[in-house]
């Protein structure tokens, strides 16, 4: 294994996490899990942060790994993104739904919906940050590598009902 702190030591990390969430695609069911939820969360210009999550069991293999998939709009479980919107005398809250695909193949995560302020289409790849159990299940916790946007994002995926 290489040493701790180096490059190729986070890239090891993130290949091993991306091994795990693909075991969990394949079968959402191991150490008595039930689906796969995310949430996600972007900071950066030129728009306020949001946060979002939703279910991204629907898994298809393909390549080395495969991808996991948001719920689709209108399913229970759907990606939506939630916006603070200050412009108003009292701030009120934009839902934004959203498709997602995580490829765990090349560990970039996609994004696409009427984000106000921000391109349609974001994207980034991920750096394995840690795991732990909590929560009602497994987490997985990446940060931001590579980005479309600029932005930072912290994206959690969880086993949920696992522990």
């Amino acid at each position: 294994m290489p040493a701790p702190g180096t490059e190729k030591y986070e890239r090891a990390e993130t290949e091993k996490a991306l091994e795990t969430l693909t075991k969990w695609g394949k079968n959402p069911n191991i150490d008595g899990g039930e689906n796969i939820g995310f949430s996600v969360s972007r900071q950066g210009a030129p728009s306020d942060a949001f946060m979002g999550m939703g279910d991204c069991t629907p898994f298809t293999p393909g390549g080395h790994r495969g991808t996991l998939h948001g719920q689709p709009v209108g399913d229970t479980g759907a990606p939506i993104a939630y916006f603070d919107n200050f412009g108003g005398a009292v701030p009120t809250i934009n839902q934004v739904p959203f498709t997602f695909a995580f490829d765990l193949n090349t560990g970039k995560v996609s994004m696409n919906g009427a984000f106000p302020g921000l391109p349609a289409n974001l994207d980034f790849r991920v750096e394995y940050l840690k795991e732990f159990d909590g929560a009602g299940g497994k987490n997985i916790v990446f940060t931001s590598d590579k980005t479309s946007d600029h932005a930072g994002y912290v994206i959690a995926l969880q086993l949920v009902g696992a522990s």
